[in-house]
């Protein structure tokens, strides 16, 4: 459940943490892989956007004060380092050893500076819980079953049976696909 503070009003529903992984749900944080360079697809603007989503992702049960400065711009760079690594599992390839060692770098920044003790206020400390959050995933989610959505290109987990998923979520990209190739057949 999320708890709503001052701070924080969450603009995220359930179609947005469709990944099966919170790594691959922020990820997801682009409106669609697949527009065009320049596209608007932001979702991460603000840093109330960054809490709201991690509360809402349940990074933390309740939204702490932001940060000083930097939590969007490292946030995002987490963000954009995490799709590098698990849009080329996806794809079968190797993990590019570029934003994997940047996600190392910032999970170990996070750490030293003592997270545990200054909490979520302090500089860097949810980059680096993010960034280590996506470490941990790249050892621990099976990489046969990480998927890249066929028509918006979000990253998710396949844990359907027969891991056959095609789509982030049957009711959004799946039902557009299913209407277009319907349409298609009505006209040719």
């Amino acid at each position: 459940m999320v708890t709503l503070t001052s701070r924080v009003r969450p603009p995220w529903e359930d179609a947005h943490f469709v990944g099966g992984h919170l790594v691959l749900d922020l990820t997801n944080t682009v409106f669609d892989r697949t527009l065009p360079a320049g596209e608007d697809v932001e979702l991460l603007r603000s840093p109330s956007d960054v809490l709201s989503w991690c509360l809402s992702a349940g990074l933390f049960d309740e939204a702490p004060e932001p940060p000083a400065s930097g939590l969007v711009t490292e946030t995002r760079a987490v963000r954009e380092q995490a799709w590098e690594v698990f849009d080329a599992i996806a794809r079968g390839a190797a993990v590019p050893p570029a934003p994997f060692g940047a996600l190392l770098e910032r999970a170990g920044k996070g750490l030293r500076a003592g997270r545990a003790d200054a909490g979520w206020a302090a500089p860097g400390a949810i980059p680096a819980a993010l960034a280590l959050s996506a470490v941990e995933a790249v050892f621990t989610l099976p990489p046969g079953r990480i998927r890249a959505c066929g028509r918006c290109g979000w990253l998710f987990l396949d844990s359907s049976r027969g891991g056959r998923r095609r789509w982030c979520s049957m009711s959004v990209c799946g039902n557009r696909e299913k209407a277009r190739r319907h349409r298609r057949g009505l006209t040719g």
